[in-house]
């Protein structure tokens, strides 16, 4: 039996977590929308006194090239931040590897990627090209701190995520709602809903339809041996 931590954004992305019955200890950690909240998190609940057998960081993520669909799942080969000078940070490559055997035996398609973390939300085709200039096929919100602070007191760290925005998707521009934690404001998230309720609308049901997508890879990632 290893004891994993599983560190997930929001509570709609642990949701899968928590119906997950098996071998393992898994620890759920919710961390936050954004790469503040995620290093805060992070370095709260990770400690070298006290080291899970991994951290496994799951969630949504957008696509940053034409083969990167929504529905894609993807396991991180390495992970980089949109903030100039931050050095590429690699995924433990052995237990990624475990994770993707039993996915394959199960029958679950899932690709290697090249992530990277930005504190913004990417929500137009050029915001996700100039992030595809680094080199990464996909992008989200908190996993490079999360890495990070992992990395630093040696415990290996698996990404597996799921696409539910692609590079020609068109979201509401959250970025005027986010804080200055990097997550979202309530209510200045409400009136940029209701100001593009059309494209909120898709948003959330391609956030929904992505998750129901990772859940039954997430049961078998998170039940194998490691």
């Amino acid at each position: 039996m290893s004891r994993i931590y599983v560190f997930a954004a929001s509570d709609m992305e642990a949701q899968s977590v928590r119906k997950i019955a098996g071998p393992n200890k898994l620890v759920l950690v919710i961390s936050g929308m954004g790469p503040g909240n995620a290093k805060t998190k992070a370095e709260a609940v990770l400690s070298p006194g006290d080291k899970p057998d991994a951290v496994v960081v799951i969630g949504l993520c957008g696509g940053l090239t034409q083969s990167t669909q929504e529905g894609t799942i993807v396991a991180y080969t390495e992970c980089l931040s949109s903030k100039p000078g931050r050095p590429p940070l690699r995924c433990s490559k052995t237990v990624t590897d475990t994770l993707m055997t039993a996915l394959m035996a199960a029958k679950i398609p899932c690709d290697w990627v090249v992530g990277i973390t930005s504190a913004r939300i990417a929500t137009t085709r050029d915001e996700r090209l100039n992030l595809a200039k680094s080199g990464a096929s996909v992008v989200d919100m908190e996993t490079y701190p999360i890495v990070k602070v992992a990395a630093e007191i040696g415990i290996p760290v698996v990404v597996l995520r799921v696409v539910s925005d692609s590079i020609d998707r068109e979201l509401p521009d959250l970025n005027r709602a986010l804080n200055d934690a990097g997550g979202l404001d309530g209510r200045k998230a409400l009136k940029v809903a209701l100001g593009s309720p059309i494209k909120t609308l898709k948003l959330l049901s391609a956030n929904k339809r992505a998750m129901q997508r990772l859940a039954p890879a997430l049961e078998v990632a998170l039940t194998a041996q490691m």
